[in-house]
């Protein structure tokens, strides 16, 4: 007999498909396994040989969390719904361990409700989840980037959304209003209205980030590429990366990337207390880089609590946070991102987004021209190709845009 969902999740989440050691407390936080195991690194050799020069070698790498999961593409957000998600659907291990769950008395989840902009990568794993889960899944999709979707007829219509659409979620679409990662009003109205027809409701923020688990995969994260590298098939042996790249803008994953590095630094499980630490180095595309600079610090101190260390440990300086490619809106590319996101599918057949990964990888390859960076480059690449078909100019040289 087949089991069911709540005896193949309770599975998943004892018995993830691959393995990672973790220590504890980090190692009991209960976890639905949502991706296919760890996500993939290969190295860009092209782009390796165009930017290397004599005074300024680099080896650059990319790990693939676009290629992480079964779950309708999934993304980096499928890797923080592996344990955001866990209070949803599994009670509690144990009386004395307490659950993050919105309510204090456990009551496994009939909705998940969550929001983003149109051209919400998160939404659309929301609801990828939902889906596989059995649950229903209520979106609301505003409109962060109202003078870029005044000039296109498809944007809300392809892509993420029509793929959260085709997934049977109810979509939500309101009118055009300022981007921003705190918490939205119109998400506890969604909630408040899913609880007055005797739903209950999982309230999922922003980008998965503003959650007592929103930091937790990305930790984990941070702990997948410690045994990439010492299992000897990425780096040459004894080598490991020197710089970690990542977008950041509702900061959960910096953030938990900073948490889960420190760790590792802390506990030295290898015996490598004099070898140079690994630098992550986010690149914001949020253009509100003080307010994601303090989201990041906040998730990473809530996630050191979680996985064994103390908010002491993470210091303010451990959070880098670049602000110089973030085209001065969210969600609007600039000649700087488009060359990027060209440059890109030109060398390597390396596909990124001009949301996210246009700008980070931007910024990559200009650090490294000017050699900021340097040594074993590892790239996260974060997902959000499926907006693409909703940015019409792409492919296009766009040589009217600033």
């Amino acid at each position: 007999m087949l089991p069911t969902i709540e005896e193949h999740t309770t599975v998943q989440a004892k018995k993830p498909q691959t393995p990672i050691p973790l220590p504890a407390p980090f190692s009991s936080i209960p976890r639905l396994a949502l991706t296919l195991g760890p996500s993939p690194i290969h190295p860009l050799p092209r782009i390796t040989a165009d930017l290397s020069t004599p005074t300024n070698p680099v080896r650059i790498y990319a790990k693939r969390d676009d290629l992480s999961s079964h779950l309708a593409y999934g993304g980096n957000k499928t890797r923080k719904l592996e344990y955001i998600l866990a209070p949803a659907v599994l009670p509690p291990p144990s009386p004395q361990t307490p659950s993050p769950s919105t309510s204090s008395e456990w009551r496994k989840a009939t909705t998940l409700i969550s929001i983003g902009g149109l051209q919400s990568n998160h939404t659309r794993q929301v609801a990828a989840c939902a889906a596989s889960l059995g649950l229903n899944c209520r979106l609301v999709q505003e409109n962060w980037v109202p003078d870029y979707t005044a000039h296109s007829s498809v944007y809300d219509k392809v892509g993420n959304l029509q793929l959260s659409r085709l997934m049977g979620a109810d979509v939500r679409i309101h009118l055009p209003t300022e981007f921003g990662i705190g918490e939205k009003e119109t998400l506890r109205a969604l909630e408040e209205e899913c609880r007055g027809n005797g739903e209950v409701p999982y309230y999922i923020p922003a980008g998965g980030s503003d959650h007592p688990l929103g930091g937790v995969g990305f930790a984990r994260w941070a702990w997948e590429v410690k045994h990439q590298e010492a299992s000897g098939a990425v780096l040459p042996a004894g080598e490991r990366f020197d710089t970690v790249v990542v977008c950041a803008v509702t900061g959960g994953t910096l953030g938990g990337m900073i948490a889960g590095f420190k760790l590792l630094e802390k506990l030295d499980p290898e015996g490598e207390g004099g070898a140079k630490k690994r630098r992550v180095v986010g690149i914001d595309a949020s253009a509100k880089p003080e307010e994601t600079r303090a989201q990041v610090l906040r998730i990473a101190r809530v996630t050191a609590t979680q996985i064994g260390l103390t908010e002491e440990d993470i210091a303010e300086e451990d959070v880098v946070l670049v602000e110089d490619y973030h085209a001065g809106l969210y969600g609007v590319p600039d000649r700087q991102t488009w060359e990027a996101i060209e440059y890109a599918a030109r060398m390597e057949a390396f596909i990124t987004d001009p949301v996210y990964e246009g700008k980070s990888f931007a910024g990559m390859v200009d650090l490294i021209r000017k050699g900021k960076i340097t040594g074993n480059v590892l790239y996260a690449h974060l997902g959000g190709q499926l907006a693409l078909n909703a940015y019409t100019d792409v492919g296009e040289r766009k040589e009217g845009v600033n």
